[in-house]
């Protein structure tokens, strides 16, 4: 490298730095699927997300193998999706700047563009992030300048492509997208070369063999041909294509700057100038966009599927300037482009989706209930969850992912309004999810029901004869949870002539507070309220508190009886944290 490109190197770097420690530190719920995936394959149960019936839950399957090979050294999942983020993403701009430096071109219209690039939080936040997309942009960039050595150096070396577009085919679905727009772009490249043709059949070849491979492990160990996120997330129907439509309108306007300056520079490559490669660029643009809204959009922050499209104006922006050969040596040019390269960060910090990145961290309290939860809990304890990434992953108890994305059954019985609602969080069967009995309901991080699935359960007799609503605290935080009255784990244990009843199962019209300490999830009784459980009694026995726990509570604490239930009724004589109620047959 030239000393000006060591000084733009290092001095990108640290603009880089400082964004990422800036956004710092979000991290995705659908990373900690993945890292969940990871967590099992690495503890030899499979590429699985719960025991039973494998579900192919993730869309990354290259980006969890790298993963999972950093846990297996040692490393902690989380700080290993990380450090793999930002190593793809700081070789993002190290491939782009040595390429551009060895065409000897400006290196003031390469910095210019990626400049613009690190000061768009797409770039830093999903670096740190903890999904795929740097790995795909990565890849992805490698594939760009290996097409624009063929055609715009006319390198006969074909080999590499090839290898980077499998690579992309096995990152995300979607990535063998880039093999069919590079394989019939060559195509017409070369149509009246024979001996260049029979190379282009390697760009083709070699990532189907990839995807072929992929497809075959899909199938034989999952018993599909497409994985479980395509079931969950994709419907093509109007409703989704607006809501696709709408993402690339505010994704272009909320990457202004980079998006408008590079959408002109392809535009120039393009109508001007006729460049080859300016037409791969658009070819490449114009399809991925097509399927971005096709798919519904995105529901992350800092515009996460608009990436691709960033990475392709780079190149345009580079490219065209260089075909202008754009003077940067008068007085205007020289203001422009210092006001451009200081208004971008400041405008990237004014857009409602980038603060996003940095409002989200409720992924950080989900692990912490889901580590308390596996800390107080058997390992057998089965949670419901809508959100099945952080609790999950921390729990590491057996799971009902009660939107689907890792189920088999939710997605295979969609509702008939599918397709009509939030991308991703449309599905969801009460009935389903409670004829599996689990132990422990949390909507979001502990809220009231919520998404389809939670109208259904508020609705659901189950659901309200069984199911118990408990504000559980820990530390300064607090989640609504809701214990099964009758979970092997959680719920009423008889013994012969012996009932422990959970205490946190007791609530009263104003109280249903609990507090997890010591590994236990206690009840705070407060003196003089009247606190009550509802409970079956098919036998129609009789029950009395025991000796040990009547002391505790007013005389007027009783057990009464209706039909095939019974209700328990305590009053407590002081205030007293209880861990378990204990009732004793009555003779």
């Amino acid at each position: 490298m030239k000393t000006g490109y060591y000084s733009f190197f290092l001095f990108i770097l640290i603009v880089f730095t400082l964004g990422c420690y800036y956004y710092y530190p979000f991290l995705s719920d659908d990373s900690l699927i993945s890292l969940r995936y990871a967590q099992r394959f690495i503890n030899g149960k499979g590429l699985t997300w719960n025991d039973g019936h494998p579900v192919e839950g993730y869309s990354n399957l290259l980006w969890i193998l790298i993963i999972s090979l950093l846990g297996k050294l040692g490393m902690n999942l989380i700080l290993a999706a990380r450090i793999l983020g930002i190593a793809c993403s700081i070789g993002t701009f190290a491939v782009i700047s040595s390429y551009f430096k060895a065409k000897n071109i400006k290196k003031e219209y390469v910095f210019l563009a990626v400049f613009l690039l690190v000061t768009t939080p797409c770039f830093t936040v999903w670096a740190i992030g903890g999904l795929e997309q740097p790995l795909y942009i990565f890849l992805l960039t490698l594939t760009l300048t290996e097409v624009s050595k063929i055609v715009n150096d006319r390198s006969r070396t074909i080999y590499l492509l090839p290898l980077w577009l499998g690579l992309l085919a096995i990152t995300r679905p979607d990535g063998f997208l880039f093999t069919i727009l590079t394989t019939i772009f060559l195509l017409f490249v070369f149509r009246k070369n024979r001996k260049d043709l029979i190379k282009v059949t390697l760009v083709v070849l070699v990532p189907s063999l990839f995807l072929l491979g992929q497809l075959i492990f899909r199938y034989n160990f999952y018993g599909e041909l497409v994985p479980n996120t395509a079931l969950v997330k994709v419907k093509v129907t109007l409703h989704h294509a607006l809501r696709g439509g709408f993402y690339v309108f505010k994704a272009f306007f909320g990457t202004l700057l980079l998006s408008s300056f590079g959408l002109y520079c392809l535009f120039y490559l393009v109508y001007k100038k006729k460049n080859l490669f300016g037409f791969y660029l658009l070819l490449n643009v114009a399809a991925w966009t097509a399927y971005v809204v096709t798919v519904g959009g995105d529901i992350f922050p800092a515009f996460r599927h608009y990436y691709v499209v960033l990475i392709i104006f780079v190149f345009a922006i580079i490219f065209g300037l260089n075909e202008m050969q754009f003077s940067f040596k008068t007085k205007s040019s020289k203001t422009g482009f210092i006001v451009i390269l200081l208004l971008n960060p400041f405008i990237q910090l004014l857009i409602p989706d980038n603060q996003n990145a940095i409002d989200e961290r409720w992924e950080f309290r989900g692990m912490k209930l889901g580590e308390t939860l596996k800390t107080t809990f058997p390992k057998n304890t089965i949670i419901a969850v809508t959100a099945a990434g952080c609790i999950p992953y921390s729990s590491e108890l057996p799971t009902i992912d009660m939107l689907g994305l890792n189920d088999y059954y939710t997605p295979r019985h969609p509702p008939k309004n599918f397709g009509s609602g939030m991308l991703a969080h449309e599905l969801g069967d009460a009935n389903y999810v409670l004829g599996r009995n689990p132990d422990v309901i949390i909507y979001h991080m502990g809220a009231v029901p919520r998404f389809n699935v939670g109208d259904q359960m508020k609705i659901n007799p189950v659901f309200i004869d069984n199911y118990v609503e408990v504000l559980a605290r820990q530390s300064n935080d607090e989640h609504i949870l809701y214990f099964n009255k009758y979970g092997k784990n959680t719920g009423i244990i008889k013994t012969g002539n012996i009932i422990k009843i959970p205490a946190y199962l007791m609530s009263s019209v104003s109280d249903n507070e609990c507090i997890f300490k010591d590994k236990k999830l206690l009840k705070l009784l407060k003196k003089d309220k009247i606190y009550v459980l509802s409970l079956k009694n098919p036998a129609a026995e009789q029950w009395e508190i025991s000796q040990s726990s009547r002391n505790l509570f007013s005389l007027e604490s009783k057990i009464s009886y209706k039909s095939n239930e019974m209700m328990v009724t305590l009053i407590p004589n002081k205030e007293i944290f209880l861990e378990t109620l204990e009732l004793q047959r009555k003779y």
